[in-house]
């Protein structure tokens, strides 16, 4: 008589074969190690000196750039250069110098813009520019805006461009300016109990105050006549000096300070220990590639020590499927091997071979050997030790036999 046994479950994964979550906790560390590293790079070279310019700059092509009103100031035949720093500035400047962003200079070099025999053009001027530059010149009031005004002024270039926008401000703007018009000096653009532009004669040359510099940038050049403003300010001479003045600007007579200069010794030294910290774990923690390879553990452990410790977490866990499945499987693996049916044995193969046998007064039914290697759960503790006795019952006769 033949029985039909359900096939057993797929063993488990072998506890050699590193689960994607034992895997995830031995590279943690290193994985957060190096994406900090990354971090840092990423934000060094976001934080490095670009060459394409700022705010007002007449090489940068973003939306509070200037660089379109250079390019139609080079149409015109008008060269531009751009400089960063006064003592270079005031040296090359022959015809206009333009200055923008005032704000970053200190008051000795606004006196020493000041004091240049160019026609002066200052974007952006508030009440401490205009005192460091000692032009006499007070502001009247700050504009809010947007709003659109007429020239209000007999300035050709204002009569030429007509009525334009101020007031939207221009990258790291604080605010609109509006001048006080100096005795002999014209205002144009009224607002704010004063004017946004004022040209001036002093010395022998022009000097003009923009109290906004958005009608200069990309993106408003082509609203109403900004465009027509800033090319009849400009367009006066052939040569153009364009004053973009850094934020950190370099010491008198130093060379430009590059941004690991800037940092303090102590930074730099913990920068290089952090980047040996992360070799170094990175070659501990990678020390292993692959499948795990067994070892020879640095102890011995007996085998009841073992089997032990092993049942009494499966009793705290009042795991008797895992229990019993554990006591069955070895008994199915030892009793297999003693009937030469080998490792890939069918269920069925092996409750017939062990049927089979005699059995000192009666043998075994295919039914109660099923029973035994394949069947339910214990319900208890008592069932599962009647359980291994059994089956140790089973072993001895399968050997005695």
């Amino acid at each position: 008589m033949t029985a039909t046994v359900d096939a057993p479950q797929a063993s488990a994964p072998s506890s050699a074969d590193p689960t994607v979550r034992q895997r995830w906790r031995r590279w943690r560390t290193t994985i957060g190690v190096l994406a900090t590293g990354l971090v840092v790079i990423a934000v060094a070279v976001i934080l490095r000196p670009s060459g394409h310019g700022g705010d007002l700059d007449p090489r940068s092509y973003d939306a509070t750039g200037t660089h379109a009103l250079a390019a139609l100031l080079g149409e015109r035949g008008v060269r531009v250069d751009t400089e960063t720093t006064v003592a270079a500035a005031t040296a090359t400047a022959a015809g206009t110098l333009v200055v923008v962003n005032p704000g970053r200079l200190d008051d000795s070099s606004l006196a020493e813009l000041a004091g240049t025999p160019a026609d002066l053009v200052v974007v952006g001027a508030g009440p401490a520019e205009l005192e460091g530059l000692g032009l006499g010149v007070r502001t009247a009031g700050e504009i809010v805006g947007p709003m659109t005004v007429d020239p209000g002024c007999g300035l050709p270039a204002a009569r030429t461009a007509g009525s334009i926008i101020i007031g939207a401000g221009a990258g790291e703007s604080t605010g609109a300016f509006a001048y006080r018009t100096p005795p002999g000096g014209m205002g144009c653009y009224p607002a704010a109990g004063g004017h946004a532009v004022v040209s001036f004669a002093r010395d022998g040359r022009q000097i003009t105050l923009v109290g906004d510099g958005a009608p200069l940038t990309n993106d408003k050049l082509a609203t109403a006549g900004d465009a027509a403003l800033a090319l009849g300010l400009l367009d006066a001479h052939p040569d153009v000096v364009w004053l973009v003045p850094a934020l950190i600007a370099p010491a008198s007579g130093a060379r430009h300070a590059s941004l690991t200069s800037l940092l303090p010794s102590r930074l730099k030294w913990a920068f290089l220990q952090l980047v040996i910290a992360v070799v170094v774990i990175a070659l501990w923690r990678g020390r292993r590639f692959g499948r795990l390879t067994p070892e020879r553990l640095p102890v011995v452990v007996r085998q009841a020590e073992t089997v032990v410790g092993r049942a009494r977490l499966y009793r705290r866990a009042r795991s008797l499927d895992r229990a019993a499945d554990a006591l069955r499987a070895g008994a199915r693996d030892r009793t297999a091997r003693r009937l030469g049916l080998g490792n890939a044995y069918p269920p069925d193969a092996l409750v017939d071979a062990v049927s089979a046998r005699p059995r000192p007064g009666r043998g075994r039914s295919a039914r109660e050997v099923a029973a035994l290697l394949y069947g339910p759960t214990p319900a208890d503790d008592r069932e599962l030790v009647s359980l291994a006795q059994e089956l140790a019952t089973l072993e001895r006769e399968v050997r005695a036999s």
